[in-house]
């Protein structure tokens, strides 16, 4: 587990992004950035069919942590270059969200997406087989504890989860 971040539940905004090619992961939450290598001979993450912000699909997934979902607001969510909340907003076939969600904040910035009960989360289905993999967004919440993004690695036992624990941000990979 790698941790970053602090008092991260302040309702301001906060960024995140992941960068991962061959075995080096770069992790950054609001311009703090920890460099690592995943182990193995890995060259790319081996993504499960789906991956989730805000919650996980099926609670108690095989290789998920518990973890409370999300409850707050996300905005600017990229996945490789892909804007996840236009394609949420447009009801697009790639996409589907799960719960009770507005596209909008209380102090809208571009297009967010506010998850308004802890059984709410968007997923990007179909996500196996990327080479590299470039996730970013940005934030907030009153709550210190929240899993932001899941999912399962395809060949392997175990997932991948960022999420907050004690109002900062963690990465696992497991």
């Amino acid at each position: 587990n790698i941790t970053l971040g602090s008092l991260l539940d302040d309702q301001h905004w906060h960024s995140v992004l992941i960068e991962h090619f061959n075995n080096q992961v770069n992790f950054t939450v609001d311009k703090h950035t920890h460099h690592f290598h995943t182990k193995g001979e890995f060259s790319y993450l081996d993504l499960d069919y789906e991956l989730s912000f805000g919650g996980i699909p099926v609670p108690g997934k095989s290789g998920t942590l518990s973890r409370r979902n999300f409850h707050g607001c996300f905005e600017n969510i990229y996945y490789n270059g892909v804007n996840i909340i236009d394609l949420a907003r447009r009801h697009k076939s790639q996409i589907y969200f799960v719960g009770n969600m507005t596209f909008s904040c209380l102090e809208p910035q571009v297009v967010p997406v506010t998850f308004l009960s802890s059984s709410s989360y968007l997923a990007l289905p179909d996500t196996s087989g990327q080479e590299e993999i470039f996730i970013s967004f940005q934030f907030r919440t009153w709550n210190e504890e929240g899993l932001l993004l899941s999912t399962k690695l395809h060949q392997a036992s175990g997932g991948f989860l960022l999420y907050l624990s004690d109002g900062k941000v963690k990465i696992s990979l497991h």
